[in-house]
């Protein structure tokens, strides 16, 4: 394995050209606009700053820009219909980036441990006296608990699922928020190691060496699994229906299948297993060996081991790309290979600098002009008060009635620049008021998307591209460029 690790370093130290040609196969972000959500991935400097959004795998096109993003520890959840990433900082604070309104912001100055999300809309996490907190746009919760809390488990359903320590062993509580009452519980065994499956039906905990599964719906206990050894690691594949654990001192990760409630595969390594790393669509695993700056690349469907890649082992990196490429960082490079072969097909100079969560959504698209125009408000004759600014004129009267259908296109083609994509009118007329660039001012116009009404502000067209990215940084704030009629 060693011998492949090498041979693999020397043809990445070699790969001199940012896209080599390999890259040229992979689809470009506007060839899968029929097909589905964009594949992006998001980077900010690990010392914080701007965070920056790319088209993947066109890793030179950024889509969208917002200043001053607290530095990044770990992601928790991505909300693709609020258009929000909510992640934990450096200094261990949950925090979210607005790709709508624009720029980050954090939710809590709290000291707060077990920080979790399954959706990224409500964060959970608990205080120094083991209380329990929900931060989300509707406002905060809490819940004191008997005891104090160890862990959360947010459910798909909306229910949480809370472990706590009791006198010999431990105890899982299912409560609903808000209602504080607990619905149902169940006491285990002491627990050492925790999973939560990524479809959420299945809390697999691990108590010494046996590996035992609640069944979130029901709050019943799967059959236990004895290991030979301690269990040092768990993961799970996205459906949950096979479990990988470490046991302390073994070189193979063992397979658990979910269906048949026992150990159905090794896959032998010939090495001690530290961390590993399941691709969020379940077709690779990566496990980082003890003591080595390297990941070890397994085909799921098969268990088979493809090979070795050098690179360093960080809380984003490497990671599976919606491609099946695997983004490595090498030095102070980032490369993408090409998940079979484990060849290189790109290159990211200095990427390693960054942090980066790949992640898909269609928020980004250039919108047809027909979708949009300018708001207009009913109110009095007189010439002077119908040519208020908009942001003020919505500001001081009653929402504008929705959007009924698409509008005509505009026969003036241009680039737009859109700041914010927002559900309140009086929050987007604030935030265009603030907004000026020369003479101009930014603008409200309403859009029709999934049945709601959406305000975007905006200001332009403008005649080139160069011009409104112009305009947006004089701004001073995060916006992106679109071009009308596209």
């Amino acid at each position: 394995m060693r011998s492949t690790l090498l041979a693999l370093a020397v043809v990445l130290a070699a790969c001199n050209n940012d896209r080599p040609a390999g890259s040229a196969t992979r689809a470009a972000p506007s060839a899968q606009a029929s097909r589905g959500p964009d594949n992006l991935v998001l980077r900010i400097a690990q010392k914080g700053g701007t965070a920056r959004v790319y088209a993947y795998p066109r890793l030179d096109t950024v889509v969208w820009t917002a200043p001053s993003a607290p530095a990044p520890a770990r992601v928790l959840a991505f909300d693709d219909e609020a258009g929000e990433i909510a992640y934990v900082d450096s200094r261990g604070l949950p925090a979210r980036i607005d790709f709508r309104e624009g720029g980050a912001r954090a939710v809590s100055k709290t000291k707060l441990s077990g920080i979790t999300s399954t959706d990224g809309s409500s964060i959970y996490a608990i205080l120094a006296d083991g209380t329990v907190q929900r931060f989300a746009e509707g406002g905060s919760w809490k819940w004191k608990p008997p005891l104090a809390a160890r862990a959360l488990f947010p459910q798909s359903d909306g229910s949480l699922l809370v472990l706590a320590e009791r006198t010999g062993g431990s105890v899982v509580w299912r409560l609903r928020p808000p209602a504080t009452e607990v619905v149902d519980s169940i006491v285990l065994p002491k627990v050492d190691r925790t999973l939560r499956t990524q479809v959420g039906d299945r809390l697999y905990l691990g108590a010494d060496r046996e590996l035992t599964g609640i069944r979130t719906r029901t709050m019943e206990r799967t059959p236990t699994i004895t290991m030979d050894a301690p269990i040092e690691l768990l993961a799970a594949t996205p459906s949950g229906d096979r479990v990988f654990v470490i046991t302390t001192g073994d070189s193979a990760i063992h397979v658990v299948d979910r269906y048949r409630e026992r150990e159905s595969d090794r896959i032998e390594l010939g090495r001690h297993i530290a961390e590993l790393r399941v691709d969020p669509l379940g077709r690779y695993l990566l496990a980082r060996p003890s003591g080595e700056d390297s990941t070890i690349v397994i085909a799921l469907g098969t268990n088979r081991v493809i090979g070795a890649l050098a690179t360093q082992w960080r809380a984003d990196l490497p990671f599976v790309a919606p491609d099946g490429g695997i983004a490595v960082a090498q030095a102070a490079d980032v490369f993408i290979v090409d998940g079979e072969t484990l060849r290189p097909v790109a290159r990211v100079r200095g990427g390693s600098a960054d942090f980066w969560y790949p992640f898909r959504w269609t928020g980004f698209r250039p919108r047809a002009a027909a979708l949009d125009r300018p708001v207009e408000f009913a109110g009095p004759s007189d010439s002077a008060r119908a040519a208020q600014d908009s942001a003020a004129a919505l500001s001081d009267s009653v929402s504008p009635p929705p959007v009924a259908g698409d509008t005509a296109p505009r026969k003036s083609a241009g680039w737009t620049v859109s700041f914010a994509a927002l559900l309140v009118p009086e929050r987007a007329a604030e935030l265009a008021a603030k907004i000026r660039v020369g003479n101009e001012s930014a603008r409200v116009v309403t859009a029709l998307r999934d049945g709601s009404t959406i305000y975007r502000v905006v200001l332009g067209p403008y005649a080139t591209r160069a011009e409104a990215e112009r305009v947006g940084r004089e701004a001073k704030t995060s916006f992106w460029v679109y071009e009308e009629g596209s």
